[in-house]
C-alpha cells in the first residue's frame, strides 16, 4: 500500500517533457509566432493527434515516456524467458513482472490473503482495540489516521527525523469537495467501491462500509491542507516536542507507539499540517472509530483489488480514469511492468542507463551544466537589487550545488533488503515488499544521510532539483530530441535541455529553495532589504500568471509560482550561455525549440486535474508567458506592439 513513505521537502519535479522530433509536425502557418508561439509550433500536432484511449495526453513527456516503456517492455519480455540481466535486482524485477502476467483471474490465489487482512480489521470495535493494535496495524500497512515516517530534517540535512502528516483524500484537493465536479466523482468513486467491495461482503454490508468511509473521508478534507497550502513545502516544516504531539493525539498514546516503532523516543516530530492534528479529536474518537475502521477497510481492499484478477484491476481503476478522461485502463502487460518498476525502479534505471545512454552525449550535458553555472554566478555579479552579502552567499549555493547526470554507480541499498517469495500469491508478494519497504526506511533514524543517493531513476523522463541535498538530477531517459541531441543545432539544445537545466538550478531559488542554504537546510541567508525585494518579485509572477484562463478553469498563480520562478531562470540563464558561446546565435531556433518542449494535448479532465494539483503552469502558458519577459524573443520575430505577444515592458518580470 506505500502509504508511510513520507516526503516534504518535495523536490522540485516537472513531468512536463515533449515527443521525438520526428514525431513533431511542420509548424502551423495560419498562426504568426508573433500572436501565439506555442500554437504557431505545436498546433498542427494538437490538432492531428489522437489520443490513446488508455492515455489522458499525448505529446508533452508523455511520447518520450511511452518510447522508453517500449524499450523496457521487450528487455523485460526477452529476461522473462530465461535471458539473465547480470544483475540479481533486475531479476527480482522481471520475477515480479512475471508473477504479475501469470496471475489467474479464475483462481484469485491472492483472495485468501486479502480476505484475512479485512478480517483483521473486522476484529476490531473500538477505540481501544485500535489503540492495542496499533503497533500491528502499522507494521502490517494498513491505513493509519495519520502517515509517519522518516526523511531528511530540513534544518540538519545530514541527520534524518520522524515526520508525521494527515492521510490522503478521496478527491484531488480540498476545492473539489465544493463544487458539483467533485460530487460527480465522489458518485463515480462509491459506484466503483461497492462493487470491489462485494468481492469481499455481502452486499448491504459493503454499502454500509462504503458510506462509512465516505463520511470519514469528508471529516478528513475539512482539515487537511490544499494544495496551493501544500506548494508552500517549508511551511510544511513544523518541529514539535514529542510531548505536543502526544497531547493532540491523545487518544492514541503516542507515546508508547513512538517507542515500540523506532526503539527510542523521539525527542520531535514534525508535523506537516498543525491544523490536522490540533484537531486530531474530531478525526477520531469513540464516535468516529466505525466511521474510520470501514475507511480502512475500504482502502484495503482497493489496494490489493489490482492484484488479484483482471477484472478486479479494471474495475479498481474506474474512479482514476474518470479523474483523469483516461477511456481505458492500461493493458497487463504494462500494469505488470509499472508493478515491478515501483519496487525496482532504480535498478532498473541502472540497466537502462548503461545499455541506452552514452558517454559522449553525458559529458556533453555535463559541459552545459557547468557553463550554467557559471552564467548564473555572472548573472548575480550584474545584479541590481542584490546586496554584496546576499550575492555571495548565493555563489556559495551554486558552488556547492551536486551535478547527478545519467544514472547512478550502483542502486540505493535498501533494494538488497527486498525479498519475496515467487511461489506465494502476488497480494501477499506486495504486501510483504511494502512491509519490508517501511521496515528499512524507519531503520534510517538513527543514521546519517546518505547524499549520494538519487531521487530519480534514470529511465525517467523528468529531471528534478532536490532541495535537501541542493544537487539537481538528470535522468539518463530526458537526454534525447527535442530536449537534447548531440547532433541538433546547439541552439535547439540550449532552448531544450538548456532551459530545463537552469529551470532545476534555479528552484534553488525559488520562493521555497531560496529559504535553504548550500547544504539544504532551513536557513535565511538574506538580508532583510532583498528578502523584501525579492518577495516583490516573485508577487510579480504570481500576478503575471494569476487567473489566466484554460479550458476548465483558471491558473492559481500562487499554486504555480515556484515552477514560473524555475522557467524564467532556466530561460534567462540558458540564453546568456547561448549568448557567451555563440558569436551569431539563431534566436528563432531556441525559442521555437522552447515552444516544442511543452507540446502537450490531454483531456479536458486532465487539463482540469492539472489547474487544481499541479505545481506547474499549463504546457501552453509556459511557452507563451515565459517568452514574452525576454527582449531576444522581440528580436527573433520582430515581436511590435499589437502583435498579441507583445508585453509591455514595465509588466515583463525578469528575477533571476
Amino acid at each position: 500500500m506505500k502509504n508511510r513513505i513520507v516526503r516534504f521537502a518535495t523536490p522540485g519535479i516537472d513531468e512536463d517533457i515533449q515527443p521525438k522530433e520526428n514525431d513533431v509536425p511542420k509548424t502551423n502557418k495560419e498562426v504568426r509566432p508573433q500572436d501565439d508561439l506555442y500554437e504557431y509550433v505545436n498546433g498542427e500536432f494538437i490538432k492531428n493527434a489522437k489520443i490513446p484511449a488508455d492515455h489522458s495526453s499525448v505529446g508533452g513527456f508523455i511520447t518520450l515516456r511511452d518510447n522508453v516503456e517500449k524499450t523496457m517492455l521487450k528487455e523485460f519480455k526477452s529476461l522473462a524467458r530465461g535471458r539473465k540481466s547480470d544483475d540479481p535486482l533486475v531479476d527480482k524485477a522481471v520475477l515480479l513482472y512475471r508473477k504479475a502476467m501469470e496471475e489467474d483471474d479464475k483462481k484469485r490465489m491472492g483472495l485468501p490473503y486479502v480476505q484475512k487482512k479485512l478480517a483483521y480489521l473486522d476484529g476490531l470495535k473500538n477505540l481501544d482495540d485500535v489503540v492495542s493494535y496499533l503497533p500491528y496495524l502499522y507494521d502490517n500497512e494498513y491505513d493509519l489516521p495519520f502517515q509517519i515516517g522518516v526523511d531528511v530534517d530540513m534544518k540538519d540535512t545530514s541527520h534524518h527525523v520522524v515526520m508525521i502528516t494527515s492521510p490522503s483524500i478521496i478527491l484531488p484537493d480540498t476545492t473539489y469537495y465544493q463544487n458539483d465536479a467533485g460530487k460527480k466523482l465522489l458518485s463515480v468513486f462509491q459506484d466503483m467501491a461497492e462493487k470491489v467491495l462485494a468481492f469481499f461482503y455481502e452486499e448491504k454490508k459493503a454499502k454500509k462500509i462504503v458510506k462509512e468511509a465516505l463520511r470519514f473521508d469528508k471529516v478528513l478534507s475539512t482539515l487537511v491542507k490544499s494544495q496551493e497550502e501544500l506548494a508552500d513545502y517549508i511551511k510544511s516544516y513544523n518541529p514539535y516536542d514529542v510531548e505536543k504531539l502526544v497531547s493532540q493525539m491523545a487518544p492514541l498514546k503516542m507515546r508508547s507507539f513512538l517507542r515500540v516503532r523506532y526503539g527510542v523516543l523521539p525527542k520531535k516530530v514534525i508535523v506537516a499540517e498543525p491544523r490536522y492534528f490540533e484537531n486530531f479529536s474530531q478525526v477520531l474518537n469513540e464516535k468516529t472509530v466505525p466511521l474510520y475502521l470501514s475507511w480502512a477497510k475500504l482502502n484495503c481492499a482497493l489496494s490489493f483489488a489490482p492484484l488479484l484478477s483482471e477484472e478486479l484491476r479494471l474495475l479498481a481503476g474506474t474512479y482514476s480514469r474518470a479523474l483523469s478522461g483516461q477511456k481505458k485502463s492500461s493493458n497487463k502487460e504494462k500494469y505488470a511492468y509499472r508493478l515491478a518498476n515501483s519496487y525496482f525502479g532504480e535498478p532498473v534505471g541502472i540497466y537502462y542507463g548503461k545499455k541506452y545512454f552514452g558517454e559522449e552525449a553525458k559529458n556533453d550535458v555535463i559541459q552545459i551544466v557547468k557553463d550554467l553555472i557559471e552564467t548564473y554566478k555572472s548573472r548575480l555579479s550584474k545584479n541590481t537589487w542584490l546586496s554584496e552579502a546576499t550575492r555571495k552567499k548565493a555563489v556559495v549555493k551554486l558552488d556547492k550545488m551536486v551535478l547527478k547526470i545519467g544514472y547512478p554507480e550502483k542502486p540505493n541499498p535498501r533494494y538488497y533488503h527486498l525479498s519475496f517469495n515467487p511461489e506465494s500469491s502476488l497480494a501477499e508478494i506486495v504486501d510483504t515488499l511494502d512491509i519490508e519497504e517501511n521496515r528499512y526506511a524507519d531503520s534510517l533514524l538513527t543514521k546519517d544521510v546518505d547524499r549520494t543517493l538519487w531521487v530519480m531513476d534514470a529511465h525517467l523522463v523528468n529531471a528534478c532539483y532536490n532541495p535537501s541535498y541542493n544537487d539537481i538530477t538528470f535522468p539518463a531517459a530526458i537526454l534525447q530530441a527535442p530536449f537534447y541531441d548531440i547532433h541538433q543545432k546547439k541552439e535547439e539544445n540550449y532552448g531544450g535541455i538548456g532551459t530545463v537545466i537552469g529551470h532545476e538550478i534555479s528552484h534553488a531559488f525559488d520562493n521555497n529553495g531560496a529559504q535553504m542554504d548550500e547544504f539544504g537546510n532551513i536557513h535565511n541567508w538574506w538580508t532583510k532589504k532583498d528578502y523584501e525585494t525579492f518577495r516583490e518579485k516573485t508577487k510579480a509572477m504570481i500576478e503575471e500568471f494569476d487567473n489566466l484562463p484554460l479550458e476548465g478553469g483558471k491558473v492559481n498563480g500562487k499554486l504555480v509560482v515556484s515552477e514560473n520562478i524555475a522557467d524564467n531562470g532556466g530561460v534567462a540563464s540558458s540564453l546568456e550561455t547561448m549568448e557567451r558561446n555563440i558569436t551569431k546565435p539563431d534566436y528563432p531556433a531556441f525559442f521555437l525549440n522552447y515552444a516544442r518542449i511543452w507540446c502537450t494535448k490531454a483531456r479536458p479532465e486532465r487539463t482540469r486535474l492539472l489547474l487544481t494539483i499541479d505545481v506547474h503552469a499549463p504546457c501552453y502558458y509556459r511557452a507563451d508567458m515565459q517568452v514574452r519577459n525576454f527582449p531576444q524573443f522581440y528580436k527573433a520575430f520582430s515581436v511590435k506592439e499589437g502583435d498579441k505577444m507583445y508585453l509591455p515592458e514595465d509588466k515583463r518580470v525578469i528575477i533571476w
